[in-house]
């Protein structure tokens, strides 16, 4: 071979890898892409269905959100929510105030602290922002220890943990639906089809 043959050979090779390499961060951009796009769809219908639960508790007492990470900063419905569900009465703050807002999250965070509900990296500033994933997380928390907690079904124990209820519950819900299992809280819930499985049959 010739120096003109394996400069042409080496520009050849060149091409290819480049064409290669970038069909490959294609790939991977559009991955990226579809796993946001399941990512925001899943975030809406939990947004949604979170909503649906907080109001059907909020209207006894005269109280509706319309969006959630909206209607909780100031902390009122949050705690009108944690009044309802409890059945005690809370303090709050009446002014408008980032201060009274914070101050509102924060005594419904403690109340829920009293009562032994475990809350991972959820502040009062967090909610009174809005903060999507975290008003999600701390909805999630609330419906876990006051809806999951009282779930008795066949062949559940007096001594499960409100988690192991609701992992059997999970399991119940979605038997019958192909190509889903539940055997736990994360990687069986991460592509949302778990998720809409249950919800799915709650409709």
């Amino acid at each position: 071979m010739n120096s003109q043959q394996q400069r042409y050979r080496n520009v050849s090779s060149g091409s290819m890898d480049r064409e290669r390499t970038s069909s490959e961060e294609g790939y991977y951009q559009g991955m990226l892409k579809a796993t946001d796009g399941r990512k925001d769809e899943r975030d809406r219908v939990q947004k949604k269905t979170f909503t649906k639960w907080v109001n059907k508790h909020l209207i006894k007492s005269q109280h509706h959100v319309t969006d959630l990470y909206e209607d909780l900063r100031d902390g009122h419905n949050l705690i009108s929510l944690l009044e309802v569900l409890s059945g005690d009465t809370l303090p709050r703050e009446k002014g408008r105030m980032r201060f009274h807002k914070l101050q509102n999250v924060q005594i419904a965070l403690d109340f829920l602290r009293h009562r032994q509900v475990k809350l991972v990296n959820i502040r009062n500033d967090d909610i009174a922002d809005g903060n999507p994933k975290l008003t999600l997380g701390l909805i999630w928390t609330i419906i876990l220890h006051f809806q999951i907690s009282d779930i008795q079904m066949n062949g559940m124990s007096e001594d499960m943990t409100a988690k192991e209820k609701l992992l059997c519950w999970s399991q119940r819900m979605t038997d019958g639906y192909q190509n889903i299992r539940c055997d736990n809280f994360t990687t069986s819930w991460r592509d949302g089809k778990l998720f809409n499985a249950v919800i799915h049959k709650h409709q």
